[in-house]
């Protein structure tokens, strides 16, 4: 059969001196600890199981200790005792420390710890504890290039349980707004509001830019809006040299391209630019001043020689410490050029005068000294003989160029046919260091030609040349077409190309005559 015991207690107030009190002081959300003795003079073992409590605020949990706590028989227990707010503490009148807080804070927090022993005795400490305001809650440092926009991105977790709106301040601490130092950095910014779930951790992003190389400290404030606590993020920021910025060109040889780039002056003086660069055919134009907080643009000129690809290294650089230098990496690509301008001759067929000479004239920009060397190629619609065309001084001497100009260079070409009609060929002038240059031919043979008058004295004879165009031995028929004058020869057969005298006398006469020296060939139909 089952007993029941009854036990009875009353409480019976603790003895003056036997309540202790503790007092803490920390920064909001930094926790802080202090130290409890339990001493345990019996001989058994004790397994304590303090109490804590936070009386004000309250539903708040600002003290805690160890759940359970062993001291061993006869020694004592140092119990460790934290304190971490989350809250800011007031002013002994109960008003906010931040002028945006919408409730009265506690002038200070407060709480109790009590732990009862064995031996019918209790341990109890009031605790306090005052919440500053916070310093720097977070530090960063990061290391980033200059001369482009960089974002940074800030971890900030809501350390409540409850949805928090921050009102965000971002502001440039180091170097001082204002200064001649400051001037080489945009201003950082962000977005001025920054909602948080509650408990959550979620990234804030602030946008910086710096010309040059230099360090800066950029600090963060967040505050709540409903409660006034605010929490501090300081980042400092290395800027180190900027990496180059890739330009892509592309020029057909000779052909010039151009790439603008926008120059800000984010300064309150002029600033000049002046640009370099380690390839010759690559260069910038004329330097360029920038007003004071104002913005140029300023061009970046490509004009290739040879065909090819590669990297080239160029700088911006300007002549204020504040903005340092630009630079850049061109990835350029030169294509073969085009044809130039065409050349057309027209001569006729065969005698001595039997061809035409013009002058073809190319621009040379290499920046060194060439020589060029002229050829005929064949066309690649090919009409006629490319050998119709000759170049009687095949080498062409151009001294180097300065940067951005351009020298004219001239060549004569002859075009002498050796058949009727349409002959086309390629004119090609090569030099190493210069390019190469390719014009179309085109000739244009025309039905032979009246030449002369060739005068003759009564009773003596002249000599007329005559050559034979075509590209093979031919059988020539000489007639004249007044009796009164008589040729050397009635038929001659001549080499290709070669020029035979033909003797034409007049006999004594009487009075003045006139006459005509006809040259005929089988393979036209018109004579000379």
């Amino acid at each position: 059969k089952p007993l029941t015991l009854e036990m009875t207690g009353h409480c019976v107030p603790l003895a003056p001196g036997e309540t202790r009190s503790m007092s803490f002081s920390t920064e909001v959300r930094v926790a802080t600890t202090q130290k409890i003795s339990i001493q345990n003079p019996g001989p058994k073992d004790w397994k304590l199981q303090p109490q804590v409590s936070t009386l004000e605020p309250t539903n708040a949990a600002y003290f805690w200790c160890p759940t359970e706590v062993l001291v061993k028989a006869g020694e004592t227990k140092e119990v460790e005792v934290t304190y971490k707010p989350l809250t800011m503490t007031g002013t002994p009148n109960g008003e906010p420390n931040s002028p945006s807080a919408k409730e009265q804070r506690c002038e200070k927090h407060r709480g109790r710890i009590f732990v009862g022993t064995p031996d019918g005795n209790a341990i109890l400490y009031n605790l306090e504890g005052i919440a500053l305001q916070p310093k720097v809650d977070k530090k960063l440092q990061v290391e980033v290039p200059c001369k482009k926009q960089y974002t940074q991105s800030v971890p900030i977790k809501n350390w409540l349980s409850q949805r928090q709106r921050f009102d965000v301040k971002v502001e440039l601490i180091d170097p001082t707004p204002g200064s001649d130092a400051a001037q080489g950095i945009n201003p950082p910014h962000g977005v001025s509001t920054f909602d948080l779930p509650p408990g959550l951790e979620r990234e804030y992003r602030f946008s910086i830019y710096a010309y040059h190389e230099c360090q800066a400290l950029v600090r963060l404030t967040f505050t709540s809006e409903e409660t006034g606590e605010f929490l501090v993020v300081e980042v400092g920021i290395t800027f180190v040299s900027a990496k180059a910025v890739v330009i892509q060109m592309e020029a057909a040889c000779r052909q010039l391209a151009r790439h603008k780039i926008a120059v800000v002056n984010p300064l309150g003086k002029d600033v000049r630019f002046t640009g370099s660069s380690d390839n010759p055919y690559i260069r910038w134009g004329p330097d360029i001043v920038v007003p004071a907080r104002g913005e140029k643009t300023i061009d970046l000129l490509f004009r290739p020689v040879e065909e090819g690809s590669g990297v080239a290294q160029v700088r911006l650089k300007s002549d204020v410490d504040e903005l340092g230098t630009f630079p850049y990496e061109v990835s350029w690509t030169a294509t073969p050029a085009g044809r130039e301008r065409a050349l057309v001759l027209k001569a006729p067929l065969g005698g001595t005068a039997g061809f035409a000479v013009d002058t073809f004239r190319f621009m040379h920009y290499a920046h060194q000294a060439v020589t060029y060397t002229a050829s005929i190629e064949a066309a690649p619609s090919h009409k006629g003989k490319e050998g119709d065309f000759i170049i009687e001084n095949p080498t062409i001497q151009a001294p180097a160029c300065d940067a951005g100009e351009s020298i004219a260079r001239d060549i004569e070409v002859m075009f002498q046919p050796s058949m009727l009609g349409e002959s086309r060929a390629l004119l090609v002038i090569q030099g190493n260091g210069g390019g190469e240059y390719k014009a179309l031919l085109t000739g244009y043979a025309q039905p032979p030609q009246p030449q002369g008058p060739y005068p003759i004295q009564s009773g003596k004879a002249t000599e007329i040349k005559f050559r034979n165009p075509f590209d093979k031995a031919e059988t020539f028929f000489v007639q004249v077409d007044n009796a009164a004058f008589v040729p050397g020869v009635k038929k001659m057969r001549l080499d290709a190309q070669k020029v035979e005298s033909i003797s034409v006398s007049f006999p004594a006469a009487s009075s003045p005559a006139g006459g005509r020296l006809i040259i005929s060939c089988e393979k036209v139909s018109t004579p000379w």
